[in-house]
């Protein structure tokens, strides 16, 4: 038993029924709506979508169609498309439900919005059992406190977030709904919800699948997690303990906000397999709109990955692109040592300074975190 995120299709098509309008897409193909305000979103369970440019409001279906390709692009596949609910900032309110050992928990706030983080002091907490009749959360309909309830219970919700909500007497307008689903429930709703709906642990990123693809056609080990892809440093890390000690280095520094991904190239990968992986990291550092983007590549010192072998892969993939990455003012600071070291290091470096992309390069006689201090400090400028 597991609690699992659904769409927001599925989450709002369980409460509000025939009643809701939205639409759920895999692409572009057909935006289903020729209504001049809309409302277009990733529907992928990624938290925080509107602060990463994942949602754009009140456009038309041609601005929705566009939309959908820039994410497409990202390596976004699952949409939802709906009507714009036109209201004030004002009226934006605030509720949660959560499943807990005395009923279930309500939180509520009267304004706030999406802004309520900033405002703790406004939410007012409330328990409320699901097998009385009688429930009251102030300024929120009964009727449809009721039915949320019965909804919450009937579909196996652990956690329902409507952020935010809008009240006009005893109508209601969900704007934004996540929730989370317990795992068992699965085999006893009827009509409600199934594998399909869940995103939790299943839409990966085209990239983080594409990788994942290629690590079954190897011994070596290629991972990619992606982490924020509007930010501005990308990684192509080796071995797993020095991943992480530069990835930390970049959080201590005070950008976490900006590490684009997170994974690895180790255990002796082909040029060519190298040139798969590192293709798909440089196309995310090419995607995201970061105004300073930078590409560490460091690791380790390697015990049988050969250093200028994996080099040549990540100059095929670098080849590609040159151009578009040095138009986009793009730097590349490498950390490396292995066998074959000098000569992959002298290999890079002579590339990167023809290529106008040369940030810098550091062989194992220097720290670990050299380069992607040199990087943190380039993207700050």
């Amino acid at each position: 038993m597991s609690r699992v995120k659904i769409t927001e299709y599925r989450a709002k098509k369980l409460i509000l029924g025939d009643a809701y309008a939205g639409r759920s897409l895999s692409g572009i193909s057909d935006v289903g709506f020729t209504k001049p305000n809309m409302v277009v979103k990733v529907d992928q369970g990624i938290k925080k979508r509107f602060k990463q440019g994942l949602v754009a409001v009140n456009v038309s279906s041609k601005e929705a169609g566009q939309k959908v390709r820039e994410w497409e692009k990202r390596g976004f596949s699952h949409f939802l498309v709906e009507p714009y609910v036109s209201h004030e900032e004002s009226e934006e309110q605030y509720l949660f439900l959560e499943r807990v050992r005395t009923g279930i928990r309500v939180l509520h706030a009267s304004s706030g919005g999406i802004d309520i983080e900033a405002h703790p002091e406004l939410v007012k907490t409330y328990l409320i059992n699901p097998a009385l009749s009688y429930m009251v959360v102030p300024g929120i309909p009964e009727k449809f406190l009721k039915h949320l309830v019965e909804v919450f219970e009937k579909n196996f919700f652990s956690f329902l977030e409507i952020n935010p909500l809008v009240v006009r007497g005893d109508e209601v307008y969900i704007l934004d709904a996540a929730v989370l689903v317990d795992s068992a429930g699965i085999f006893f709703v009827k009509n409600g919800w199934n594998e399909e709906d869940v995103v939790e642990g299943k839409v990966r990123h085209i990239a983080e699948e594409k990788v994942q693809a290629l690590q079954k056609t190897t011994p070596a080990s290629l991972k990619l997690t992606i982490l924020h892809p509007d930010g501005g440093l990308f990684f192509l890390l080796s071995g797993g303990g020095g991943s992480i000690v530069i990835a930390d280095e970049a959080e201590l520094n005070g950008v976490g906000r900006s590490i684009g991904n997170y994974g690895e190239y180790s255990g002796g990968p082909t040029r060519e397999e190298t040139h798969l992986y590192a293709r798909e990291v440089i196309q995310l550092l090419l995607n995201s709109p970061a105004k300073k983007k930078a590409l560490v590549i460091a690791g380790g010192i390697a015990n049988f990955t050969d250093v200028k072998s994996t080099f040549k892969g990540i100059v095929d993939a670098l080849s590609e692109c040159a151009s578009t990455l040095r138009g986009k003012g793009v730097k590349v600071f490498v950390r490396r040592g292995g066998p074959n070291e000098i000569e992959g290091l002298l290999f890079m470096e002579e590339y990167l300074k023809k290529e106008k992309l040369f940030g810098s390069v550091y062989g194992s006689g220097a720290v670990i975190t050299s380069a992607v201090d040199d990087a943190i400090a380039f993207i700050k400028k």
